[in-house]
C-alpha cells in the first residue's frame, strides 16, 4: 500500500512477482526440510521414550506434520511444472 498526499493508504496497482527462490517447487526445499523432518522424528522418539508430557509429544508430532506437508507440496509443485 502507498500513502497519498493526504495520508490515505491506497492499494498499489499490479501484482508483485515473488523472487525465484520463493516459488513453489524449488530445488532447495528438500535439502532443508528432509533433515528437519528427520530431526523431528528423532525428537518425537526421544520424547516418547523419555516419557515427556503430552504437550511436548504433540509439538514434535506437529513438526513432523508441518515438514511432511511442505515436502509433499513441494513435490506436487515440481511434478506440476514438469
Amino acid at each position: 500500500m502507498e500513502e497519498t498526499e493526504r495520508g490515505v493508504m491506497t492499494e498499489r496497482s499490479g501484482l508483485r512477482t515473488p523472487p525465484a527462490w520463493a516459488m513453489p517447487g524449488n530445488r532447495w526445499t528438500p535439502w532443508v526440510f528432509w533433515p528437519l523432518l528427520c530431526w523431528s522424528i528423532t525428537l518425537l522418539v526421544w520424547r516418547i521414550s523419555d516419557g515427556a508430557s503430552t504437550v511436548r509429544i504433540l509439538v514434535a508430532a506437529g513438526l513432523i506434520l508441518v515438514f511432511g506437508s511442505l515436502l509433499a507440496a513441494n513435490r506436487a509443485a515440481r511434478r506440476k511444472q514438469n
